[in-house]
């Protein structure tokens, strides 16, 4: 259960998430080096990046659930439930890839949404490698965007990766994109959003379908940010609203609550990572020129106790 927005600014966009869980996790920042071996294709053939990336993971493990390349591209993973999604069987002559991979590889290896876009037919996700064995696939769903401000949402459907434009710059979790804006489209005019009664009317629920319709009018009728800092401040006002309280949703399934863990937002002009934890006000950030050892694999770790500062 999570949610995803990008935010326009003149010369530029930033994008910014808020990561859902319901059971116990520890999470980190990573940054992967060009010519890394990230992971093995489900030939078993390994693959390595072309680019360098800035990202959030769990347990320092090389999977990125959330991240930004050094030229600009950047994107989100979110829960999508659903059957059978993905093909049981590789597809030879295409790179054939875990869920749990492809966000990984898609920064690693395109500069532009459009580059990716492109090489879409060319992807085929599995969940068994090419001995008939099952592999990690997680039921993902994936949201990215660029400096040009294009955004684009990849969701599995009918054992194929579907491509739609993002105009509503939001992505939360099933059902599908469309129905998302089947949705939306039946409760706002999106034609006359001054018309609609936010106070009254605007859904207040946690579920994917309201917190997709909450983020999308807090994104476009917030006041329009002038530069990347504003858009990076918005966006965390918009996430925070976002946010779920731990202790709000009981997951019996698990037996433990699902709550927003960190909120995170990247800068595609400035190729900037910011992050927080949802229980340390404090924004941390890294670029890639903050990175000493540009040819090694390097873990950052976030305080996430509460932490404040004296008023000078």
């Amino acid at each position: 259960m999570c949610t995803g927005i990008k935010i326009d600014y003149e010369d530029g966009c930033v994008m910014g998430r808020t990561m859902d869980y319901e059971v116990p996790l520890n999470y980190n920042v990573i940054y992967l080096p060009r010519n890394y071996n990230f992971c093995n294709d489900l030939m078993g053939n390994p693959l390595y990046s072309k680019y360098k990336t800035l990202g959030v993971c769990f347990e320092n493990r090389d999977p990125l659930k959330d991240g930004i390349n050094e030229h600009g591209l950047m994107g989100i993973t979110n829960a999508f439930a659903g059957f059978n999604l993905y093909d049981n069987e590789v597809e030879f002559g295409k790179v054939n890839i875990s869920s749990l991979d492809y966000f990984t590889y898609a920064l690693a290896n395109y500069k532009s949404v459009a580059e990716l876009v492109d090489d879409l037919p060319n992807i085929h996700i599995s969940t068994k490698n090419h001995r008939g064995e099952n592999v990690i696939s997680p039921d993902f769903h994936f949201m990215f965007a660029d400096l040009t401000k294009k955004c684009v949402v990849i969701e599995p459907k009918g054992k194929k990766l579907v491509l739609y434009e993002n105009p509503f710059d939001v992505m939360t979790n099933s059902p599908s994109f469309e129905s998302q804006v089947r949705k939306l489209k039946k409760l706002i005019d999106l034609d006359n959003l001054d018309e609609f009664n936010s106070a009254k009317d605007l859904p207040g629920g946690y579920d994917p379908v309201s917190r997709f319709i909450k983020a999308f009018y807090l994104t476009k009728t917030h006041v329009k940010p002038k530069n990347y800092k504003e858009a990076i401040a918005y966006a965390y006002n918009i996430m925070g609203a976002m946010a779920m309280p731990n202790g709000f949703v009981k997951n019996k399934k698990y037996n433990y609550t699902t709550y927003t863990r960190y909120i995170c937002v990247y800068d595609s002009k400035h190729k900037l990572l910011t992050v927080k934890s949802m229980t340390n006000p404090i924004v941390y950030r890294l670029t890639f020129e903050d990175i000493e050892e540009e040819n090694k694999r390097q873990a950052f770790f976030i305080d996430s106790d509460f932490l404040t500062e004296r008023i000078k």
